[in-house]
């Protein structure tokens, strides 16, 4: 490779530029046709990428959303006239707007994914995998698990409905809220009430600040002029893609973003479920099962009872547990590796719309909870 080198000129006097020998400099000395002037454009270009590179990161440090992971204030949403003791409300993240929330999701038909599945690059939805499925207006749509544990909220339309999908990790929590119309829209608050999930509608066209917060679990505004409004819900299923797919068999599901496909191999919560430790503070629990059992919750005529998995499980036989609530008799469909549980109406066999979560969620947020577990009396 030939070296770039440095020429010092012996003549007193400028180059002149009509002698076709003489060469050509610069201020310092240094002839352009050595190089120089290609280093300098690299430098510049490289400079010039490293700008644009970092502009993103850059501009969301200088202007991002409220929040600072630490005084619930920083948010700078309206907390007046709270329905829930204030005093449980925690950061979950660094600021507001942290969740890349799905708009307009791809759908999916069964075609569609069979032929993903043919080619073993491209699978998506196996038989066990965890999908939270909705049935209205004539249409069903599995939300697999695997895409809302990096969006946690899906704004989307069924039987003519816009609806919206929400999934909390961290609470183990869903909940299928009917938004008012298709314009309505969600965000990821960064806050927790009772370790459960809260989102705000954004102001249009305004600065972010003053907003009410809507908690997922209660289908409730629970701050703000409105606080204590009911938000419509529709039933849901906690279920396996396989007996999912097996009871609708022309349902459809959303597609992954493909922008987000290293996000979503890494995205599973699961392993925060093998353990004791909890994600947020004050939500230990003195009575019923351990803080991380997973239980259902089934609201019916004024009375909310509560289930636990490893109770459901003892008690199923051939898959299928019975209980009461008030006159009404109760069937789960229960599954295990992975566990899922489904309620249904025992004389009807119609899906009955239950909540799933972790026992201490439950019970901060719900309780307090009756609750049937392993150890209590079995003839409920």
């Amino acid at each position: 490779m030939r070296s770039i080198q440095l020429h010092r000129h012996q003549a007193p006097m400028d180059p002149d530029p009509m002698d076709p020998d003489s060469p050509t400099t610069s201020a310092s000395g240094f002839r352009l046709r050595d190089g120089w002037w290609v280093l300098g454009v690299a430098l510049l270009f490289s400079l010039g990428l490293a700008a644009w590179a970092l502009a993103p990161a850059v501009l969301r440090l200088v202007d991002r959303p409220p929040g600072d992971g630490t005084s619930i204030e920083s948010y700078e949403f309206n907390l007046g006239t709270p329905i829930v003791d204030t005093g449980m409300l925690q950061p979950a993240m660094l600021h507001r707007d942290m969740v890349p929330v799905m708009n307009e999701p791809t759908i999916l038909t069964m075609q569609d994914i069979e032929k993903r599945n043919s080619d073993r690059s491209t699978r998506y939805l196996v038989p066990s995998d965890l999908v939270i499925g909705v049935e209205h207006g004539g249409e069903s749509r599995a939300y697999p698990l695997s895409v809302l544990n990096v969006h946690e909220l899906v704004h989307d339309e069924l039987g003519g409905t816009p609806i919206l999908v929400s999934w909390h990790w961290p609470s183990a929590s869903a909940r299928v809220l009917v938004r008012r119309d298709a314009q309505q829209q969600f965000r990821v608050s960064g806050l927790v009430v009772g370790g459960t999930g809260l989102i705000y509608e954004p102001n249009d066209d305004m600065a972010p600040g003053g907003e009410s917060l809507h908690s997922q679990v209660l289908a409730q505004t629970i701050t703000g002029p409105d606080a204590g409004a009911a938000i419509g819900t529709l039933p849901h299923q906690f279920t396996r893609w396989d007996d999912w797919s097996t009871r609708h068999q022309d349902t459809t599901a959303i597609a992954p973003d493909p922008g987000l496909k290293k996000r979503y191999k890494k995205s599973s919560p699961f392993t925060y479920y093998e353990h004791d430790r909890l994600m947020f503070s004050g939500l230990e629990t003195t009575s019923g099962p351990s803080d991380k059992t997973w239980v259902t919750v089934v609201a019916l005529d004024g009375q909310t009872r509560a289930w636990s998995w490893p109770w459901l499980q003892a008690q199923a036989v051939n898959g299928v547990a019975e209980a009461s609530l008030g006159d009404q008799r109760l069937q789960f469909l229960v599954t295990t590796d992975p566990d899922t549980v489904i309620v249904l109406d025992a004389e009807t066999q119609e899906p009955l719309e239950a909540l799933h979560g972790l026992w201490c969620t439950m019970q901060a947020t719900k309780g307090p909870l009756d609750v049937t577990h392993e150890g209590s009396a079995l003839s409920q």
